[in-house]
């Protein structure tokens, strides 16, 4: 199944390390949430496995792959009923500057 979400807010790992204050992440997590569930409303059940991919686009100053994982967990944590290891097998991660911001989701069930 292929999902895009578009407009999502662009967040880097970077701000987990500079201490965002709980409140903050919280607001984050719920602005995400509803910016996802208005474009996507299936739930990745947790008695299948998956490989997924994420193709982070941005617009303008792409984020390095290893600071768009704020954003794939913030994600993650909607999308799928349940994120262990034994459900989400492997994860493959890109980011580019693009026309438009949109993060493609590739998820395969195994």
């Amino acid at each position: 199944m292929i999902v895009i979400l578009k407009d999502l807010p662009k967040y880097s790992l970077n701000d987990i390390y500079a201490g965002k204050h709980w409140t903050k992440r919280k607001r984050i997590k719920d602005s995400y949430k509803l910016i996802i569930k208005s474009q996507f409303k299936h739930l990745f059940s947790k008695l299948d496995k998956y490989t997924v991919s994420y193709d982070f686009r941005f617009k303008s100053r792409p984020l390095d792959v290893s600071n768009t994982v704020y954003m794939l967990k913030l994600i993650e944590d909607i999308i799928f009923e349940d994120d262990t290891y034994k459900i989400i097998t492997e994860l493959n991660i890109k980011s580019s500057k693009h026309t438009e911001d949109c993060v493609i989701i590739i998820v395969n069930k195994v």
